[in-house]
């Protein structure tokens, strides 16, 4: 049996997993510098490298799974409730536009990756909030703002196909 895993799901975990692990960096460079000159790294021996590079893919693949469900579960159903997004909760209607419609799975993928950005980027926003770099939160505020705007665009148009197609 061949075990195959979507283009999605590696750009929507590891890339998502790499950027909150690089912003962290960003926002802790102090305890990143204090992490690669401990001990432990000193320690892993012969072919630290790879086995660096193993874990911290492992680790990326997981926190991006962590942000998207987070999303998933916390996020829409919060958008969904302050109506900042419009939303139809008819899955059965959606599969039949969907088979109609083949836009619709892409807008549901783009809808999907949006509402991850959302929650990287306001994760990495509290962080650096949290630190005290302004600039930073800045920054994440516009890209936060930016995610939302793309949610809230895909789920538009996801709802009005579910409608008036």
């Amino acid at each position: 049996m061949e075990v195959k895993v979507p283009f999605y799901n590696i750009l929507n975990m590891f890339l998502t997993g790499l950027v909150f692990i690089g912003g962290c960096l960003i926002i802790f460079p102090d305890t990143a510098v204090a992490l690669f000159n401990s001990d432990i790294i000193e320690n892993f021996g012969a072919g630290p490298e790879i086995v660096i590079t193993v874990c911290t893919f492992a680790v990326a693949y997981e926190v991006g799974l962590i942000i998207n469900r987070t999303g998933s579960v916390i996020l829409e159903p919060l958008l969904k409730s302050t109506k900042l997004i419009p939303f139809n909760d008819n899955y059965t209607l959606f599969n039949q536009k969907k088979k109609e419609y083949s836009i619709m799975s892409t807008l549901s993928r783009e809808y999907a990756l949006s509402r991850t950005g959302v929650v990287l980027f306001l994760s990495l926003l509290i962080l650096s909030a949290v630190e005290g770099k302004c600039s930073l939160v800045a920054i994440c505020a516009v890209i936060t703002g930016i995610y939302f705007l793309s949610c809230r665009k895909h789920a538009g148009k996801i709802v009005e196909l579910m409608q008036n197609g």
